[in-house]
């Protein structure tokens, strides 16, 4: 229960994050998807049910705070949960190299996946050219903070958490060491 707790504070964080104090710092419509990082790294590490219904749970989160249309944050959050799910026993989910190749997969699949369920419902303009559009730059936006939540994550649990394992940094990786 402590884990699902810290997990729903993180979200809260990057929801925040996000929503208010991005925006201000970066302008114009792109701004890197905290929340898609969590996801994955719960995607990684979670159980299937406890975590998809968590990942639902933050995605209407993120919609109530800053959607527009309701569900659709948690029909993808959900979807890419899963779409990790489907290869978790396939790869060794300690590799620093991975989460980060899963963040950039994960922003295409994240950009088809709404475009798909927005030009779905709507009828009168096309997502699909919008969204594609600003997808490779959603894509650095989205690796970059990745890489910095990493390397932000192994100083923290280096410095505060020397001898305690958090799932998916047990083998730390030298190339994100400050």
């Amino acid at each position: 229960m402590s884990r699902t707790l810290v997990y729903l504070a993180l979200a809260g964080i990057a929801i925040i994050l996000q929503t208010v104090l991005l925006p201000l710092v970066l302008p114009g419509h792109s701004k890197p998807d905290l929340l898609l990082v969590l996801v994955i790294y719960l995607g990684l590490h979670e159980v299937p049910w406890r975590g998809g219904l968590l990942v639902y749970l933050l995605g209407w989160n993120y919609d109530g705070m800053a959607g527009t249309f309701p569900g659709l944050n948690g029909f993808v959050m959900l979807g890419i949960f899963l779409a990790v799910r489907g290869i978790v026993t396939r790869v060794n989910t300690e590799s620093s190299p991975l989460l980060l190749l899963l963040v950039a997969v994960g922003t295409v699949l994240q950009t088809v996946m709404m475009a798909f369920a927005l030009d779905f419902f709507s009828q009168a303009a096309s997502i699909w050219p919008q969204m594609a559009w600003q997808l490779p730059l959603q894509l650095i936006l989205n690796f970059l903070a990745a890489m910095v939540l990493l390397r932000i994550t192994v100083w923290l649990q280096r410095t505060f958490m020397p001898r305690r394992s958090l799932p998916g940094l047990r083998k730390l990786d030298s190339r994100y060491e400050s």
